[in-house]
């Protein structure tokens, strides 16, 4: 359990702000029913004199996953190369462009003409060049990962991910997933921050062992399926088709080029291949992903899980959810779960254009055991869940102030100035922060220290204070607030400045002071 104590709280109309004594920060929307009960329980704890303590695993995805992983994924707010540098690395740089020389190929260059000396401009004795130093880039506070001492840039493109293990799904593959980028982000940091990218708007789950989960379009043969393309590679349930990293162009720039197109849902409907299969894809195994077009990626293998029944064809190509069909929604569960047809063939493509093919069968692969398909139950998409909508209450900032405002009265004669100040814009910081420490000093007397910036009073004036003070405390009838005033006017203070430590009204003010003979200070 992840516990920690509130410092401090600010509450507004625009939200609740908490500050942790862990040094975070937690921010919630201001009318649901979970802040009002914090708020309620924060001021209870007040009266008692204590700091109230939450599990931040209930109010952080964050803080969830890394429970539900056990601290292998963890999740840090900063700037990227200071955190990868901070672990011990350094920020990857992009390798230098080279060219080979062949010796001799080189012609001498001629010396070049000279040229007459150019008069030098007149530079006024008052002008100095200043030296500006190279321009800073600006590098943004994001949210990273951190597994296996590995920083993981850009992980808030995941989100449609956590969410779902937010609200109750398995954290295996996710972990999985993550580990598996650890392992290369050292080489491909570019190629990780641009596959998150086209997770952002995924729609299936990842699989328990880490593998990405997405689709591929293909024509059907009398042979089994071939590629779209070039409708040279034939393939079937049960293969994994591979081509050489080498043959794979790396440069996202490129967005229609040699590789394995890999597709996402909102794609589907580019393609014109009468079958659609589900595919499992490894992290590592991703080489490029075109920013322009983050719906497909270029990728050096994929393996054939599952294909799909045609009649779900038409919900997949109008980009909508296919697990509202029962068994698509099976085979999506048999894949997460492994429960589906194992590599029972390597289709290696030699060259670009689906060139030099060749099919090597998996050896014991007639002897594999089949997949007891539609065993794993029902998976959905990650846009196709129910979705939390936290019960609305209505919290009252003004009510808030009163209530802090009273929990202080209770504690002391005279609430501290920093509480009045702050309740006036609900900021319950100053109470919460005295809730351990003693009662403060009675109210100190017109001749006690001033504070900064307030008009010293004559003599004669505080004594006169001190007899209107002493009447206004014998009077039954007379407000707590009145006399406080009383209090402040004889330490000096101005009515504009009482009015903004008792929120009282500076006509009211004048009445209470007229009555006993008192002119405004300052």
């Amino acid at each position: 359990m992840s516990k920690v104590k509130i410092l401090s709280a600010i509450a507004s109309n625009s939200g609740v702000t908490l500050f942790l004594d862990n040094g975070e920060e937690l921010n919630l929307k201001k009318d649901t029913k979970r802040t009002k009960e914090i708020l309620d329980q924060t001021v209870e704890a007040l009266k008692r004199g204590e700091h109230m303590e939450i599990d931040l695993a209930t109010f952080s995805i964050e803080k969830t996953i890394e429970e539900k992983t056990n601290g292998v994924v963890r999740f840090v707010r900063g700037r990227f190369s200071q955190l990868k540098a901070l672990l011990g690395g350094t920020p990857s740089e992009p390798e230098p462009k080279t060219t080979t020389v062949v010796l001799g190929s080189v012609k001498p260059t001629p010396a070049p003409t000279p040229v007459m000396e150019l008069t030098k401009p007149s530079v006024s004795s008052r002008y100095v060049p200043q030296d500006k130093g190279p321009a800073v880039e600006y590098e943004p506070e994001e949210l990273h990962a951190v597994v296996n001492n590995k920083v993981i840039p850009g992980v808030e493109a995941l989100t449609p991910y956590m969410d779902a293990i937010n609200h109750g799904e398995d954290a295996a593959g996710f972990q999985k997933f993550m580990e598996r980028i650890a392992s290369v982000i050292d080489s491909r940091s570019h190629t990780i921050k641009e596959l998150l990218n086209f997770m952002s708007k995924g729609d299936l789950p990842i699989a328990d062992d880490g593998s990405i989960v997405a689709y591929k379009v293909l024509q059907s043969t009398s042979n089994g399926f071939v590629d779209c393309h070039s409708r040279k590679v034939t393939q079937k349930l049960g293969s994994f088709v591979q081509m050489d990293e080498k043959l794979v162009d790396p440069n996202r720039r490129n967005e229609c080029s040699t590789g394995l197109h890999i597709a996402r849902r909102g794609y589907l409907s580019g393609f014109s291949g009468d079958i659609i299969t589900l595919v499992k894809v490894a992290p590592e195994d991703v080489i490029a992903v075109p920013p322009g077009e983050p719906n497909k990626m270029r990728a050096k293998g994929y393996h054939i899980v599952a294909v799909l029944p045609a009649d779900v064809h038409p919900t997949l190509r109008s980009n909508k959810p296919m697990t509202g069909h029962e068994k698509a929604s099976k085979l999506l569960a048999d894949v997460i779960k492994g429960n589906h047809t194992s590599i029972l063939e390597i289709v290696n493509i030699g060259s670009a254009y689906g060139g030099n093919v060749t099919v090597t069968p998996v050896e014991g692969a007639k002897k594999m055991a089949r997949a007891d398909v539609g065993t794993s139950g029902v998976a959905k998409a990650l846009d196709d869940r129910p979705e939390v909508i936290e019960e609305k209450v209505d919290v009252s900032i003004r009510d808030l102030r009163k209530r802090v405002d009273e929990v202080e009265l209770s504690r002391q004669k005279k609430p501290s100035k920093a509480v009045q100040k702050a309740a006036a814009s609900g900021d319950l910081s100053a109470a919460i922060s005295a809730a351990m420490t003693a009662p403060s000093e009675p109210v100190s007397s017109p001749e006690s220290k001033i504070g900064k910036g307030t008009a010293k009073p004559t003599p004669e004036k505080v004594e006169k204070s001190k007899k209107v003070v002493e009447k206004a405390k014998a009077e039954k009838e007379l407000p707590e607030k009145h006399t406080l005033a009383l209090v402040l006017h004889a330490e000096g203070k101005s009515n504009r400045q009482i009015e903004a430590e008792l929120h009282i009204c500076r006509k009211t003010l004048k009445k209470l002071f007229d009555a006993r003979g008192l002119k405004p200070n300052g």
